[in-house]
């Protein structure tokens, strides 16, 4: 009998031994809910340094667009990728055109309607809105990785800001008749920024003898007084204006060898070029999105 005491106290023992165990299983349940919660907070972190808006800034949305979730892919083409707000500004004439929808058409210039010019250069247009804030060594390195000292004819889309309502024109550079030739669809409206960027280009490009020439085009008007401030840069016609002289710039120049301050386009050009890019879209495999209702 003593002996059978004994094993009962031992198994009591045991489960004295055991309960403890049993009573921190649920402690050790609340670390991964704590790990979750460290979790959640650092997606939040990386979503605020590195969201897909936040990367698309400089590329035209403007900063209205940052907070807004991206909208989605309708054509990758070459580095672009074209989004579904980007096509609906095509889509409505009451828009302008932003920095991405440039960036493509002269993307599209470059490399397949002129593919086999050689000496035609069509620069980004997020790049000719840094060369102002560069230093020379940097302006070196842009034209001697592009060979753009060796080009004939460079041409600038030159903006404001890159929003859908900013004011665009062209600059062009002809080697041959040693100019700078400045195309706007309103007058003086660049003259001081196609200046700028002509002595900023001067040195790197040695074109210390080129004139800075004002083009005239069609759309050619003046300046209405009333307007000013943020209103004077509100022309959703101008981008449309520039990607029509752009392309009429290069069919001339490739033709001719040389530029003329007089390159006048039709109406009916302008007015058609808005479906003309929705049908490029489209044969490139694009996804053009339903029409943004106003």
């Amino acid at each position: 009998m003593p002996l059978a005491k004994k094993t009962i106290k031992s198994k009591t023992t045991s489960q004295m031994q055991v309960e403890p165990h049993q009573v921190k299983k649920p402690m050790a349940e609340t670390d991964p809910k704590a790990k979750s919660k460290t979790k959640v907070k650092v997606k939040v972190k990386v979503n605020g340094k590195g969201s897909p808006s936040l990367a698309e800034r400089g590329s035209g949305d403007g900063p209205h667009q940052v907070a807004a979730q991206p909208s989605l892919v309708a054509l990758h083409f070459m580095d672009i990728s074209l989004r579904h707000s980007d096509i609906q500004l095509l889509q409505s004439d009451h828009e302008g055109v932003n920095e991405r929808l440039v960036a493509f058409y002269y993307a599209h210039l470059q490399h397949r309607r002129y593919r086999s010019q050689p000496d035609l250069h069509f620069l980004n247009p997020a790049l000719v809105a840094q060369l102002r804030h560069m230093d020379m060594r940097q302006l070196w390195t842009v034209v001697h990785e592009r060979r753009l000292h060796e080009k004939q004819f460079i041409l600038l889309p030159l903006a404001t800001h890159p929003r859908p309502h900013g004011h665009w024109s062209l600059l062009l550079v002809s080697r041959p008749d040693r100019k700078f030739y400045h195309y706007d669809s309103l007058d003086n409206c660049h003259s001081m920024l196609a200046y700028a960027v002509t002595e900023t280009l001067r040195a790197p490009l040695e074109a210390w003898k080129f004139v800075l020439t004002t083009g005239r085009c069609l759309q050619q008007q003046r300046q209405s007084p009333h307007k000013e401030g943020r209103d004077r840069d509100r022309d959703p016609t101008s981008g449309i204006h520039l990607m029509c002289m752009s392309e009429h710039v290069a069919d001339y120049v490739s033709r001719c060898e040389y530029a003329t301050s007089s390159l006048l386009i039709a109406w009916d050009q302008i007015s058609g070029m808005r479906t003309h890019l929705l049908e490029l879209i489209l044969s490139l495999g694009g996804i053009l999105p339903p029409k943004k209702s106003h």
